[in-house]
């Protein structure tokens, strides 16, 4: 086997998990979720499973500003004006 083949197959591994991301994606939350809940329990599992979510939109907004002082100034400012 030459290196053509194996390039030939991990394109192809790849273009099949970028077509299919929402399963993959959903498959990993779902073994996450039940592994979680089988070692802390329901309710830890989920709290856990928010601070993930939380902790994503917090970097996913860092990286759509690139500034951290603005972030911060976002999350506690007063939504009163």
């Amino acid at each position: 086997m030459g290196c053509g083949v194996v390039d030939s197959r991990v394109e192809g591994i790849l273009l099949w998990l970028v077509v299919n991301r929402g399963k993959v994606l959903g498959t990993i939350a779902g073994i996450l979720l039940g592994w979680l809940t089988i070692k802390y329990g329901l309710v830890k599992a989920i709290f856990v499973l928010l601070c993930l979510f939380v902790g994503y939109g917090v970097g996913a907004r860092l990286d759509e500003r690139g500034d951290t002082g603005d972030l911060v100034g976002s999350l506690f400012s007063s939504r009163r004006q």
